[in-house]
């Protein structure tokens, strides 16, 4: 079973900065940064991460299991960066599975169920899955 972030609406709100603009769930990745600043009042691009397919972005991702592959994880990865116009190449395939496979590390720290933030280069617990 693979553990991987998805977009979720839970826990939105508890910050006065929080959005979600990806109308369904949908796998994510975090958001290039163009600042450092999580709290910048125009720019969330620091606490945001983004959807796989719609590029739609939100404060929030919880973590979520399935019998998705390891392969299969990194070739949406990979299929996400040719939807955005990168050439294909040996070297894109790779950063594609270093990055994936590190998404992946981060969210198997977690319990199923965890809804996370992102804070600049942090990835934050708000809510473990037996809060209410």
């Amino acid at each position: 079973m693979l553990k991987y972030f998805i977009s979720t609406h839970r826990t939105q709100g508890q910050r006065a900065n929080d959005f979600n603009s990806i109308p369904d769930v949908e796998l994510v990745d975090l958001a290039s940064k163009s600042h450092d600043d999580p709290d910048h009042p125009i720019c969330g691009c620091a606490r945001s991460f983004v959807g796989f397919d719609s590029r739609l972005a939100t404060t929030t991702a919880e973590i979520v299991e399935s019998d998705m592959t390891t392969t299969e994880y990194v070739g949406r990865f990979h299929a996400m960066l040719l939807a955005l116009g990168f050439e294909d190449s040996p070297e894109l395939r790779a950063d594609a599975a270093n990055d994936a496979t590190e998404l992946l590390r981060i969210a198997a720290q977690w319990p199923v169920g965890t809804v996370v933030e992102r804070r600049g280069d942090e990835i934050r617990v708000r809510r473990f899955p037996d809060e209410a």
